[in-house]
C-alpha cells in the first residue's frame, strides 16, 4: 500500500531543490533503511555511512563551494536533514550537529584561515563537529557556564566539562565555549575550536539514552587543554552573540529533523490501518482512524508551510529571531502529536521495541528540549514581538 499523499511534500519548491530530495531519499532508501536495526543495536551510526554521506556532499549542504559546500542554501539543507531524518533520526542528527553547529560557526564567525583548516574539511565529511555549550550544572542559564579559557601566551589553557555533546564520541573538532572573562558575564564568554588529539581533551562517558540510540552523546572534560590563540573564533567576548546566532539557523534543521519523522509516523501507521483487518474491513475504514489521518495531515501541512518558508527567508538574509522559535515550537510539538497517535494506531503492536513506530516514539521526545527547550523559545518569540512593537525590555 502506498503512503499517503499527506505524507509527501505539498509545497511547490524550485526544481533543484525536488531534484535534491530525490537523490537524498533515494540514498536514504537504499544505504540507511537496511541498517537502521544494525546500528540501534551498536549505538553508533556507520562510519562508512558518514564517510558516504561526506562524499555526496550533505555535510557541506549550506556552504559555498570555495569552503567544500555544495552551495544549496538553507533550504537545501532542510532538505537533507528532512529526508535522512526521515529514514532514520540518529543519522540525521550526525550532519545536524556538524553541519548545523560547529561547521556554521567557523563559517560564520571565523576568519579565512580557520574555514580552510577546519570548515572545509567539515563541509566534505573528512572531519565531524560538535558542539560544547551546554554544562553538567546548567543548560538554558549559559551565562552561568563553569568552563575557564585563561591567556597564556599565544595559548588558552581550557578547563571545565561539558554534557549533552552530540557527536562527542566522533567528533574531530570541538567548538567549545569557555570564560575569558568570568566577571563580564555574558560578555565574559568566548568560542574556541578545539582538536580532539589535544592533550586535556577526555571523554569521559558515553550517555545511554531515552531514544536516539545510535547517536553518540558525550560527556567532556578540557583538562588544562592548551588551545592556540588562532583557535580563538571572532574576538574574545563574543561567544554569546555567536551561540545565540547560530542556534537561530540550527533550530530550522530541528524543524526539518521533526517534519521527516513525522512523515515517517505516518507512513508506518498508513500501512499498519490499511493492512489491519478489523470488524470485516480494515482499520482505515473506521471514522477514528481517517479522522487521526486528517489531524495529521493538518499538523504536516502546517510544519511544512513554516519550515520552507523559514528556511527561505533564512537564505534572503532576513531577521528569523523569533521565526526560528516558532519553527522549533510548532515543528517539535506537532511531530510529537503525530508519532503518538500513529503509535496509538498500532495499539499493542505500536508498544514493541522491535516496532518502528516504537522507536520513534522515543526518538522524538527529546527534540522539545534540546537546541533549546520550548519553555526558553516562548519566551525568546515574546522577547522579539516586544521588541518588534517597540515595547522597551522589562526590568
Amino acid at each position: 500500500m502506498a503512503a499517503p499523499t499527506a505524507s509527501h511534500p505539498t509545497a511547490e519548491l524550485p526544481p533543484e531543490m525536488e531534484a535534491l530530495r530525490a537523490a537524498v531519499r533515494d540514498f536514504a532508501d537504499r544505504e540507511v533503511r537496511p541498517r537502521v536495526d544494525e546500528m540501534e543495536r551498536a549505538g553508533d551510526v556507520a562510519a562508512d555511512l558518514v564517510a558516504a554521506m561526506g562524499a555526496l556532499g550533505y555535510f557541506g549542504a549550506p556552504y559555498p563551494e570555495r569552503w567544500g559546500g555544495s552551495g544549496l542554501g538553507e533550504l537545501g539543507f532542510t532538505i537533507v536533514q528532512e529526508e535522512l531524518s526521515k529514514a532514520h533520526t540518529a543519522t540525521g542528527l550526525v550532519v545536524a550537529a556538524s553541519t548545523g553547529l560547529a561547521a556554521r560557526l567557523i563559517h560564520e564567525f571565523g576568519n579565512d584561515d580557520q574555514r580552510e583548516r577546519y570548515l572545509a574539511p567539515l563541509a566534505r565529511g573528512e572531519l565531524v563537529g560538535a558542539f560544547c555549550l551546554t554544562e553538567p550544572s546548567g543548560g538554558s542559564d549559559v551565562p552561568a557556564m563553569q568552563t575557564r579559557a585563561e591567556r597564556d601566551g599565544d595559548e588558552y589553557v581550557l578547563t571545565g566539562e561539558k554534557a549533552f555533546v552530540t557527536n562527542g564520541g566522533r567528533a574531530n573538532a570541538y567548538l567549545v565555549f569557555a570564560k575569558t572573562d568570568p566577571a563580564a558575564g555574558r560578555r565574559g564568554i568566548s568560542l574556541f575550536v578545539v582538536d580532539r588529539d589535544l592533550p586535556g581533551v577526555n571523554r569521559l562517558r558515553l550517555e545511554q539514552k531515552m531514544g536516539l540510540l545510535a547517536s553518540d552523546t558525550a560527556h567532556m572534560l578540557f583538562d588544562g587543554a592548551r588551545v592556540p590563540r588562532a583557535n580563538l573564533i571572532g574576538e574574545e567576548g563574543g561567544g554569546f552573540t555567536a551561540a545565540l546566532s547560530i542556534l537561530n539557523k540550527s533550530r530550522i534543521g530541528i524543524a526539518a529533523m521533526c517534519l521527516g519523522v513525522a512523515r515517517e509516523a505516518v507512513d508506518l501507521a498508513w500501512r499498519f490501518a490499511h493492512e489491519r483487518a478489523m470488524f470485516g474491513g480494515t482499520l482505515a475504514d473506521q471514522q477514528v482512524t481517517q479522522h487521526a489521518f486528517a489531524d495529521m495531515a493538518v499538523d504536516l501541512y502546517a510544519v511544512e508551510s513554516i519550515l520552507y518558508r523559514t528556511a527561505m527567508q533564512a537564505d534572503a538574509g532576513a531577521n528569523i529571531e523569533a521565526e526560528a522559535s516558532i519553527c522549533k515550537i510548532l515543528a517539535t510539538e506537532a511531530a510529537q502529536r503525530v508519532v503518538d497517535r500513529a503509535l496509538q494506531m498500532h495499539g499493542g503492536a505500536g508498544y514493541l521495541r522491535d516496532s518502528a513506530i516504537e522507536r520513534l516514539y522515543r526518538d522524538i521526545r527529546v527534540a522539545r528540549v534540546y537546541e533549546g527547550a520550548n519553555e526558553v523559545q516562548r519566551n525568546n518569540v515574546y522577547r522579539v514581538m516586544r521588541h518588534r512593537r517597540g515595547v522597551p525590555a522589562a526590568g
